[in-house]
């Protein structure tokens, strides 16, 4: 099993890096997936390993930890500084979630807007991705439609579209996409997450999975898709691993008073620190403070999107309020925490994965927790609480027997 995933991952990284330049560039003709699939023969998408990795989730027990985490905070809970007129926090108005199920007898997905949980009938969440709901110039400026249509029911993305009225698919929603292009040209600073978008027909449909080698099992590459981050449920074995973390993270998050951003300038500023983040590793050997305007990127970051005059007050806070096993990563702007991860001190971790928790408590405002799953060693693969979830960041192989 492990031989043949790896095998197949391998063929996928380089597929993955042969696109990376070439579909997440604006363009005046997106990609699209193919608009007369009646030429196309049927096709078999089944996936046993993937049905048995779904199967091995615990929706009780995940409540259970969140449960108590929630009794761990009590009355001591963090503050969020969101009331009266700054009660429209720009990250989680502006930016929203999408979660995507699965459905078998075809294999299928549909896409369900605001929800972070879309178990229900039918389906079983196979992950959860975060984008712009509206048009932003700098960070999300390429449309894409979600189509429904039934017998059996599912869902089909279509690029550069508000409405996709189209091969006979019915108008679901639109969102944006947070691409690595800025103005069309690459952002050399991106660090947004990019997936393959897999088809197969007789019925049409796709499969929306980060790392997923669809080849293995029958469908065919329609094209790119890139957004602001994602997670997967956490299984069983990954829930025990984060619940004896959680006494000293709450200790830390009821001392955090965090100051979500609520205009667009703070909100740009917060996004462009957590990209600023480029160290291999979180460990205690990085500095304590990483300041904003000392790097080109970020400067030319504030000039283009127009937060110029916050640069001075924008930095990452790293190894503050340590308490017991734990520490803090805080994005600061304006003398205000306005996101913040909290993992493990001394412990060597993905920053990539500590970026994915800082954008959805900057999307929340509300602090993240993170753990290393402990046979990942490099600390590519974190175990983490947004609001209600247990989930899990990272991992080439997000789906894997455990």
């Amino acid at each position: 099993m492990a031989t043949r995933l790896s095998r197949g991952l391998g063929v996928f990284t380089i597929v993955l890096l042969s696109i990376l330049f070439t579909t997440t560039a604006l363009s005046n003709s997106p990609p699209q997936f193919h608009h007369n699939p009646q030429q196309y023969y049927p096709t078999t998408t089944d996936d046993s390993d993937l049905q048995v990795h779904l199967a091995q989730r615990d929706k009780a027990f995940s409540a259970s930890v969140v449960n108590y985490y929630e009794e761990l905070l009590g009355d001591m809970n963090f503050t969020i500084h969101a009331r009266g007129l700054e009660a429209a926090i720009l990250s989680s108005d502006d930016v929203g979630r999408f979660c995507v199920g699965m459905s078998s007898n075809p294999t299928r997905v549909q896409i369900f807007r605001d929800r972070t949980n879309c178990d229900d009938n039918q389906w079983t969440t196979l992950y959860v991705f975060t984008a712009y709901k509206k048009k932003d110039e700098h960070y999300a400026r390429r449309p894409i439609c979600a189509g429904r249509d039934d017998s059996p029911d599912r869902s089909m993305l279509f690029t550069g579209r508000t409405a996709c009225t189209i091969d006979g698919w019915s108008n679901d929603f639109s969102f944006y996409e947070s691409g690595c292009a800025q103005g069309g040209a690459k952002d050399d600073g991106c660090n947004y997450e990019l997936t393959i978008i897999w088809e197969a027909f007789e019925p049409h449909r796709m499969m929306l999975y980060p790392h997923y080698d669809g080849r293995q099992h029958g469908w065919q590459e329609a094209y790119s898709l890139t957004y602001k981050s994602r997670w997967r449920p956490a299984t069983v074995s990954e829930v025990k691993l984060l619940k004896p973390h959680l006494p000293t993270h709450s200790t830390l998050h009821k001392r955090t008073d965090i100051h979500p951003p609520y205009d667009l300038a703070t909100f740009r500023c917060a996004q462009a620190l957590i990209r600023l983040w480029n160290h291999t590793r979180v460990s205690n050997s990085t500095p304590r403070t990483v300041r904003g305007d000392i790097d080109p990127q970020f400067g030319i970051d504030a000039r283009r999107n127009g937060f110029t005059p916050l640069t001075g007050a924008a930095f990452l806070r790293l190894h503050y309020n340590k308490y017991g096993g734990a520490t803090a990563v805080d994005v600061m702007v304006g003398s205000y925490v306005r996101a913040c991860a909290t993992l493990p001190y001394d412990t060597n971790l993905s920053v990539s994965g500590v970026r994915l928790a800082l954008q959805e408590s900057l999307r929340s405002g509300r602090p993240v927790p993170v753990v290393p799953r402990d046979d990942h060693e490099a600390g590519d693969v974190l175990i983490g609480m947004i609001d209600d979830s247990v989930v899990v960041f990272g991992g080439t192989a997000v789906f894997s027997m455990v």
